[in-house]
């Protein structure tokens, strides 16, 4: 049996509960899972440890000469860890590949269009499509928000009425 996926599994347990469940003897799997630290032991109890999930991307803006380091930390807090990683997973394979040599407060309602063209070449389904640009959005309005970049870009997805189509008049740039 599988004692790591078990641990995942269960979050808290102590080491009769574990060796009952997977009717074995579990000490050295266990053991093993705390050299590695993916459990802990704390208060007479073994705690499986989520995976630390920290992925940085450098977003650079005209106010700064040093490079500002971004995480999408904060969605840690406010989502579920696989809308975290779905997260990553687009801000690492889509939107900085495309603005890698961009500054933040550069982006132009026209390079939307084209970051646009470049992931449906990328064959994307349209709701991770609709996604990713949204997340863009997000993050585009977050750093507006905090005054680290100018509200010169403005957009809006459209919600998916017809989930299969999903085309480049779904996005409403705002003048």
């Amino acid at each position: 049996m599988n004692i790591e996926k078990l641990a995942r599994h269960l979050k808290e347990f102590t080491l009769a509960e574990i060796e009952m469940i997977a009717e074995c003897d579990c000490k050295t799997a266990v053991e093993h899972l705390l050299n590695e630290d993916k459990i802990v032991f704390e208060q007479g109890l073994y705690k499986y440890q989520e995976e630390k999930l920290k992925q940085e991307f450098i977003i650079c803006t005209n106010q700064t000469t040093n490079y500002q380091v971004i995480t999408i930390d904060y969605v840690k807090n406010n989502c579920k860890l696989n809308t975290y990683r779905r997260y990553r997973r687009m801000l690492k394979y889509y939107i900085s590949p495309f603005f890698k040599n961009k500054n933040l407060n550069d982006i132009t309602c026209n390079d939307i269009h084209e970051f646009y063209y470049f992931c449906k070449s990328r064959n994307l389904p349209p709701k991770v499509l609709k996604n990713t640009l949204a997340l863009l959005n997000q993050m585009i309005k977050y750093f507006q928000n905090l005054g680290i970049i100018d509200r010169t870009c403005n957009f809006q997805v459209r919600r998916l009425s017809d989930k299969t189509n999903f085309t480049v008049d779904r996005i409403i740039m705002e003048a």
